[in-house]
């Protein structure tokens, strides 16, 4: 005999399963998105990585920060000014709150900039700060900023994570630290399968995001993650499925669409000088004569790309049009590899390198189309695959010959510092070619000192006249960002630098 459900029992019955039904339709309502690795970092002060500085803008607010076109744009500081040359003032907003409802004052920011200052810190970005002397309250939202020389480029890097004082004075931030940031979402969980986030109920930049939570699914396999778009199981992609993938869903899925925009990353081929066959200049630029780049963007990146000839796109002031870049001439690179001691010599290649890259599709492709260009002048390339992680660290290592990468999201010309100058051979900067040109030295110490617009457009003309000489890497191109997002999603926006910024304005429907 079936038992009878009495009409108060299938109330009660009713009233325990509601919380279930809430729950599962938040669930339903969260927006689940993928990246091919974890941030390596859920500390902002150690965040170098592309993924650990999205997820930073994600949970943290900075001084300044960045709109959509890659433009500097006011944050927690309302207003900045230089005083003197080597002085700088800034007026933080009233009534912007950490997640646990405290109010971030003058003292989180000395505490985040302090950290920094320690000669016992191994945070990766102190070496943006390497002319930071002195940071100090002048009130509850008054802070002043001491630089022992005049740092042209010393605001752009101020979009860094500010943290409460217990957190700036304490060990680098784990996955088991209890964070409350003052961003528009807080961390409930990371892991090496998922970061979840959920609004911050106290965020002071605007109203709190509508949606109940964000999943970031790490998601290694690009078939895998396409495998899951097309299921249903993700509601946003962005930069991380492959061109041919991408044509596929533009044509075959009503239900999703594609947004893109200009880009401000640059695609590099880069070059290990520690290489004696790469320390030659002539080899390098013989390389960089060799590579069909407009065949690449057109039928392997869809178009969805523009021609580098230097590390920054023509948008910017500092761009200069005019300098000697090497052009896709497989004539020109024969004769400088014959100039470099490495002639032809019957069927035999005249060297072999290995150039790696990492297992995304896309750019296992371009690594096969560059090595058959290669091939063609006489090049033996050894294409390797290796899993972000596992690829990443023998980059900054230099275990490496040849490599594929991208220079994501910045903005002021000084990333040629960052990325050429000697003093940022790592592990103290981004020069993972270990590359070195005193002359350039020079120059890259007087474009991050000159303050006048005019002068320091003149100099960053000769630093990229040098580079061009001299291709410490091989200029790619600027790729489009571009999304692969649910029809179920408004609001969201492709930011130039990559950021996710407009999470904090979505909708799921």
């Amino acid at each position: 005999m079936v038992p009878r459900v009495t009409s108060k029992a299938r109330q009660w019955l009713l009233l325990a399963a509601l919380p279930w039904v809430a729950a599962t339709a938040r669930a339903d309502q969260e927006l689940i998105m993928a990246w091919e690795a974890e941030p390596r970092s859920l500390d902002p002060r150690y965040a170098v990585d592309a993924n650990s500085q999205y997820l930073e803008d994600l949970l943290h607010c900075s001084l300044i920060s960045f709109d959509r076109d890659g433009q500097i744009s006011p944050s927690l500081a309302e207003n900045w000014r230089w005083v003197t040359p080597t002085t700088l003032k800034l007026s933080l907003r009233r009534n912007i709150k950490f997640a646990d409802g405290a109010e971030v004052e003058a003292k989180d920011v000395v505490a985040t900039f302090q950290h920094f200052l320690r000669p016992d810190t191994k945070a990766p970005r102190r070496s943006a700060f390497k002319n930071l002397r002195a940071v100090v309250a002048d009130s509850d939202h008054e802070v002043t900023m001491t630089v022992a020389s005049p740092d042209a480029s010393f605001v752009a890097n101020l979009a860094v994570g500010v943290l409460p004082v217990a957190l700036a004075d304490g060990p680098m931030i784990t996955d088991k630290t209890n964070v409350a940031g003052c961003g528009p979402f807080t961390l409930v969980s990371s892991s090496s399968q998922s970061t979840v986030l959920k609004p911050n109920t106290n965020w002071g930049f605007g109203p709190p995001p509508k949606i109940p939570g964000v999943v970031i699914k790490i998601v290694k396999d690009e078939n895998t993650r396409y495998a899951k778009l097309i299921a249903g199981e993700l509601d946003l992609i962005q930069n991380s499925i492959s061109r041919d993938k991408l044509k596929v869903l533009g044509k075959d899925r009503p239900d999703l669409k594609i947004v893109s925009r200009p880009g401000l990353n640059t695609a590099y081929l880069g070059f290990n000088v520690r290489n004696a066959t790469l320390a030659n200049s002539l080899v390098r630029r013989a390389i960089a004569h060799a590579i069909d780049k407009d065949k690449i963007v057109k039928y392997v990146l869809s178009g969805m790309a523009i021609n580098a000839d230097t590390l920054i796109t023509a948008t910017s002031p500092f761009h200069a049009s005019a300098i000697a870049v090497p052009n896709y001439d497989p004539a020109e690179s024969r004769r400088l590899l014959d100039q470099a001691g490495f002639p032809e010599v019957g069927d035999k290649p005249r060297f072999h390198l290995s150039y790696k890259t990492t297992t995304d599709q896309t750019r296992i492709i371009v690594a096969k189309a560059i090595a058959a260009d290669l091939r063609k002048v006489g090049i033996a390339t050894k294409v390797e695959t290796l899993e972000w992680g596992r690829f990443k660290a023998d980059v900054d290592h230099g275990r490496v010959e040849l490599w594929g990468l991208s220079w994501v999201g910045f903005k002021d010309p000084d990333i040629y510092r960052f990325a050429f100058a000697t003093s940022s051979i790592p592990p103290n900067g981004g020069n993972r070619g270990w590359f070195s040109v005193p002359a350039l030295d020079q120059l890259l110490t007087a474009g991050m000192m000159e303050t006048d617009q005019t002068k320091r457009e003149l100099i960053y003309k000769d630093v990229q006249r040098i580079i061009g000489l001299e291709a410490p890497y091989a200029f790619l191109w600027h790729e489009d960002v571009f999304a692969v997002v649910s029809q179920k999603v408004s609001g969201f926006e492709v930011y130039a630098d990559g950021r996710l910024s407009s999470l904090a304005r979505v909708q799921k429907n």
